[in-house]
Parts: structure tokens; sequence; C-alpha cells
């Protein structure tokens, strides 16, 4: 057996996934408790796994002598964050989603394709198959592989709500949903914080390649529909090292919508932030697939509209307390 695989297996036990802070695991019929890794049912079939994440205060942004740090990482920003919360072990997959919405990526990309909506894009009233440059009639054309394993991607930022809405109230119905807590996306402090995971470095490993699936690494021994050339997509979740807190594919697979929208750093020393009021973009974090080692940083930002719809593109759920408005 090679020495990386042996070394991977090797993480992959002791961080027993799926992975959390104290290897505790909670399936208390009456709901997550503080503290516990949490083992969302979605059916009665599927679980999806969330670690819990203590309170705490950790530098956001980047220093000006990070290698490929961007303005926008800038002014460094003293973030405390309140309370604890849970959060996804993974990106959603094509598994979880369909367990919530009845809905597989194939089903999803065709109601994309057939969406008659004008949706805003920047100021201009588009359908969103037009503003991705899509053919209507061609879903196999957008569309890479289908496994259930795979991270979701084509879903948008308001979709991505509606699926945490959906799952709060699921929860709730069942008794299982925390005083003043909701399934919602993460901010992008409480996403950053995860993904450092008490690190100060630009990433949470030793080598991008061991810890995400980039342009440099996830064209090799691919199989299936993709895209470019040499052919390439997402993988599979948690096939890369997760981070010192049992979190896979912070950095890579795909890109993450986080809650806010995009704007500067306040500076200075805040807590529980929660982005602009208002705005035009949403943030999303972590690279992708098709994204380049600079793009695989903690630090990182994207920007896009809320209404795009990307193979580049998925999400991570929290159950977090903090107010978002």
């Amino acid at each position: 057996m090679k020495p990386l695989l042996l070394i991977s297996l090797f993480f992959a036990t002791l961080y027993l996934y799926p992975g959390n802070l104290s290897a505790q695991q909670n399936t208390d019929s009456q709901g997550p408790i503080a503290g516990k890794a949490w083992q969302l049912p979605l059916n009665e079939k599927a679980i999806l796994p969330m670690s819990w994440i203590p309170a705490g205060t950790f530098f956001m942004g980047s220093p000006e002598t990070e290698a490929g740090r961007k303005p926008d990482e800038s002014p460094q920003t003293t973030v405390t964050l309140t309370k604890g919360y849970w959060i996804g072990n993974t990106e959603v997959t094509v598994g979880e989603w369909k367990a919530v919405t009845g809905m597989s990526v194939r089903d999803k990309v065709n109601k994309l394709l057939n969406d008659t909506t004008m949706y805003d894009f920047m100021g201009k009233r588009m359908l969103i198959r037009d503003f991705m440059h899509f053919d209507k009639n061609d879903p196999d054309k957008v569309l890479a592989n289908e496994n259930d394993e795979l991270p979701m991607y084509f879903v948008n930022w308001n979709e991505a709500m509606q699926f945490c809405k959906m799952l709060t109230s699921q929860e709730r119905a069942a008794h299982r949903l925390p005083a003043g807590y909701e399934y919602t996306l993460p901010t992008e402090a409480q996403w950053e914080y995860a993904c450092r995971a008490g690190t100060t470095s630009a990433t949470y490993g030793s080598t991008t390649d061991h810890i995400a699936w980039y342009d440099g690494n996830s064209f090799k021994d691919y199989k299936g529909k993709g895209f470019g050339n040499p052919v390439t997509g997402s993988r599979n979740v948690a096939t890369k090292l997760p981070n010192k807190w049992g979190l896979y594919d912070m950095l890579g697979n795909l890109w993450e919508w986080c809650y806010d929208w995009y704007g500067q750093y306040p500076g200075g020393q805040v807590k529980d932030p929660i982005g602009p009021a208002t705005g035009i973009y949403r943030v999303n974090r972590g690279g992708s697939f098709g994204s380049g080692s600079n793009d695989e940083r903690s630090a990182n930002r994207a920007t896009n509209p809320p209404n795009e719809d990307s193979a580049w593109r998925g999400f991570r759920i929290v159950l977090s307390s903090v107010k978002r408005s």
C-alpha cells in the first residue's frame, strides 16, 4: 500500500468520520446537545453529520505577508463568536439534497433550464440559463457525475437557504430544534473560524494536495462525466484529509455559499458579524476543483449573484443561534 494512502487512512480513522471535537456522538432523538456532534436525520435512511464548534475569538482575514492574499482580505479583524454552533462535516451531498427535496441533481438542472422567471443579475433582468449561457435542450452539456456522495452542485444562494428552512421546519415539527436555533448558511465569520480550526496559516494542512481537490489535482484519475480538457469535476466528499475539527473539503471541491452580503471588513474588534445589511453579491468561500492553489486558503473570498447556479458551487449548513437581522 502506498505511504500517502496509509497516512490518509490513519487520519480518517483518527478523526472518526463524521468527525467532531470530542469524538462524542449525539444521536439523541430529542435533539442536538451543545458540545457534542449531531447526527441530523434527514429521513428514515439518510443522516447528515454535524460537528460542534465552540465559541471563540480569531483573526479574520489574512496578513500582508500571506502569499496569494487579495485586498478584500483586509483589514484583519478580531472576531469573537459568542456562541457555539454546529456545522456540516462535509458539503451537502447530492444524496442529502435528494433526501430533503426529493430532487436529483439532474432534476435540479432540468428545473433550472426550464425556469421562465426573470431574475435580477447585477441590475439586469435575465433567465438563469441565459445568464449562465446554458442550452435549454441539452442538460448533459452542463451536468457532470451524479452519484449521491458528490457535493450537491447547481444550487444558488436562495435555494440553499430554502433547503435550510426546510430542515428548520422539519426539526421544529419533530421537537428536536434547540430554542433560538435554526438551520441556515454559515456567516462568513463562522465559516472561516471553522475552516481554520485554530490555525493561523494560509491553510489548515501541510500541503494543498492532501486536503483539497483543486485545479492541480482534480483531473488526476478522474472518471466519468466532467468539464474541460483534461476532464475534471467535483469528487466524493471526505476523500481528502479533514482539518483538526473533523471538517472535510473546507478548501477545494466546491465553493460554498455563506450567509453574508459581500462587503469590506470593519477592522478592529467585532462580535458575531453577519456582513452588510444589503448588497449585490453573496459571499462564497473555500475554492473548488477548478480553482488554483491561491484560492485554497482559509481567508480567500469570492462573490456571486445570489441567483447564480453553477457546477463549481455548493453549500454547507450550520445550526446556529446567531440572529441574522
